[in-house]
């Protein structure tokens, strides 16, 4: 992965800053005003301090104000440059994508899958790939049409969350082991009345879970008729149908499907089974998407970075 990451190393430096204002403070108060002897006071001020900095760091961990914060973050304290390429996203422009370095990291993906497209295609600030700006360039389009919408978000991305939030759209998140997220689903028994949702999001979900029929037939039932699911997962260009090993170990999946936490690649088919699911299938065109937020592929092969766009019959 890349030497560092720019969020990373400014948490780091606030973190920091906040330690050291929480000890600062809580000594003059507890020295100065309450009169406790230093080596005491020098201690619980540096308890106080420790504290604050755990209490941010579970903040950002384990809660909304994870999306809150770097929302901030992105509008007053990260500006916008004259650059060559834009994240919708984040509202950025940047000189130029970053290469997140996929293919050093050899414990969780295979290297080859790298070797045929551009490795500097992630956002330096909101960290999306080519895939979640070809989601946000369609949202774009589709302003309207998501403030007035009951939206699901299943695994919800920073980057996605960042455009919502700046579109003022209200949206409901969702997953199995995000901490943050609103509600605990899972996406083969969802929790959810039928026909309870009018937009769901689903983005490179569909690879991990066990049964992705089951998926598809939970997500075909709470979305209401008419109702759209915005759609994409890992496809195999070269395979006809979906390739699949529940049993693989990491290591045979990584070799398998390119990624550790894989079970399947989808296929050339990957159209007809949507619509055997129960929708008509649309893709988002990628020709629309403009220069500067290119490229629109990778960094993977099995990022196709075809979004579908699904209504439900």
């Amino acid at each position: 992965m890349r030497k560092y990451d720019r969020n990373a190393v400014f948490n780091i430096i606030l973190k920091c800053m906040l330690f050291m204002l929480v000890f600062a403070c809580s000594f003059c108060l507890i020295r100065f005003v309450f009169g406790i002897i230093f080596i005491i006071s020098l201690l619980l001020s540096a308890v106080l301090a420790a504290a604050a900095v755990f209490l941010f760091s579970f903040l950002l961990r384990c809660t909304k104000f994870y999306y809150a914060y770097y929302s901030f973050v992105s509008r007053f304290l990260f500006k916008e440059d004259n650059g060559n390429v834009y994240c919708p996203c984040c509202g950025k422009h940047f000189g130029h994508f970053e290469d997140e370095r996929f293919y050093d990291d050899i414990r969780h993906y295979d290297p080859r899958t790298f070797k045929r497209f551009r490795q500097d295609v992630i956002c330096d600030f909101c960290r999306s790939a080519p895939r979640q700006r070809i989601i946000a360039k369609w949202a774009e389009e589709n302003v309207e049409l998501l403030k007035s919408s009951k939206i699901l978000y299943f695994a919800p991305e920073l980057s996605m969350m960042l455009w919502f939030r700046r579109h003022g759209i209200k949206v409901t998140t969702a997953d199995l082991f995000e901490r943050r997220t609103d509600l605990k689903l899972d996406l083969t028994d969802i929790d959810l009345p039928d026909h309870s949702e009018d937009i769901v999001f689903c983005n490179h979900v569909l690879e991990h879970v066990p049964d992705y029929k089951k998926a598809l037939s939970e997500l075909h039932r709470i979305i209401r008729e008419g109702g759209k699911l915005i759609i994409s997962f890992p496809i195999d260009d070269e395979a006809e149908t979906v390739r699949e090993d529940l049993n693989a170990s990491a290591d045979e999946r990584i070799r398998l499907f390119g990624q550790h936490d894989h079970l399947r690649l989808f296929g050339k088919d990957s159209i007809t089974m949507l619509e055997n699911a129960g929708f008509e299938v649309d893709t988002i065109d990628l020709e629309a998407i403009p220069e500067d937020v290119v490229p629109v592929k990778g960094p993977s092969d099995y990022d196709s970075n075809l979004i579908f766009c699904c209504v439900r019959k």
